[in-house]
């Protein structure tokens, strides 16, 4: 295993960080770090980077860093490495998420050319979707490429009395979160300009602008980052959009399994990008410990909501501009 692994090349590992860096996170936070070292990538978390009001407990943090690892794993898989993974591997170093360990050489085939040119495509769809639905098909295709052995699901919320309970739960977590002083300066500080040279944040041209006399029509209310900047990217008309709802679930609440949904939301994100679809997070709702509590309760599940998203068909007009993302010089520490 070791001869194996110390053939892989710093290439393969940037290229590998390349991908990752792609990742959606929190708010665009990009809360993780990189080592490189004995022929192995090591997943960190930037601790800096948490945002104490809207994820105390760090979750959102960890469920970004499952989605940056899945992209590392992808990037592999593009430069030609097969990998396995070990999980949170040391307890003693809690901000260790993860090593990845490319195993044997692996040409990737056409389905991973796929993927991997969806996700250098792929971005968070804030903008209304066309009120076309997503065909059932092609819902259980984007809920199957999420299941990970057991450990984390997905599953769509297709009737109407469970897509109201969805509605109200989020109403009531969206106004809790937009009542709350330190919840709207954080949201403040990672929202950018439309002239900000910044690598990380919300930037003006990716945030929806609605006018106060033109409510946007969908069911659960998307996360208004116009709370901390004007939005630049212009609504021309309502849209009754017609999105699927996706939770994404994981039979335990610890550091691995957040993880994994994170894991299996970009995988998720992915292969609806590979189909035409966009998606966008929903988080209001299992942002904070006791909103998750609660919204688990109300809506009676057993297991532990992760992750929610809409997924739908783009609308019309141009690709808003990509959110932008830090340099893998940044992120990536090479160590002989």
């Amino acid at each position: 295993m070791a001869e194996v692994s110390s053939a892989v090349s710093r290439a393969d590992a940037e290229l590998a960080v390349r991908m990752a860096v792609r990742a959606t996170s929190i708010h665009n936070t990009q809360p993780w770090r990189w080592v490189f070292r004995g022929g192995q990538l090591e997943l960190r978390a930037d601790e800096s980077r948490q945002l104490r009001a809207v994820d105390p407990d760090a979750r959102g943090m960890l469920v970004s860093c499952g989605a940056a690892l899945e992209l590392a794993r992808l990037g592999f898989a593009l430069a030609g490495w097969a990998t396995e993974v070990d999980r949170v591997p040391d307890p003693e170093q809690p901000d260790l998420l993860a090593r990845i360990r490319p195993v044997r050489r692996e040409q990737p085939d056409e389905l991973t050319r796929q993927r991997g040119a969806a996700a250098e495509r792929r971005h968070t769809e804030r903008r209304p979707f066309r009120p076309d639905p997503v065909p059932e098909a092609l819902v259980g295709q984007l809920t199957a490429v999420a299941a990970d052995d057991g450990q984390a699901y997905a599953w769509a919320v297709e009737h109407a009395d469970q897509r109201l309970d969805l509605a109200v739960v989020f109403s009531w977590a969206d106004s809790v979160e937009a009542a709350d002083p330190a919840y709207r300066t954080e949201l403040a500080a990672w929202t950018r300009e439309a002239d900000s040279a910044a690598r990380d944040g919300v930037p003006a041209e990716s945030v929806p602008h609605v006018p106060a006399d033109a409510p946007r029509h969908t069911d659960l209310p998307v996360r208004n980052f116009e709370a901390g900047i004007a939005g630049d990217q212009q609504l021309t008309e309502p849209v009754d959009e017609q999105p699927a709802y996706i939770v994404i679930f994981t039979r335990r609440d610890d550091p691995e399994a957040r993880l994994r949904a994170g894991e299996a939301y970009l995988r998720l994100s992915v292969e609806a990008e590979r189909l035409g679809l966009g998606t966008s997070a929903l988080t209001q709702a299992v942002d904070m410990p006791a909103v998750r509590a609660r919204f688990r309760m109300l809506m009676d599940w057993a297991d532990y909501p992760q992750m929610v998203l809409r997924a739908g068909w783009p609308g019309p007009g141009a690709t808003p501009p990509p959110t932008p993302r830090r340099l893998v010089s940044e992120v990536l520490t090479v160590e002989d």
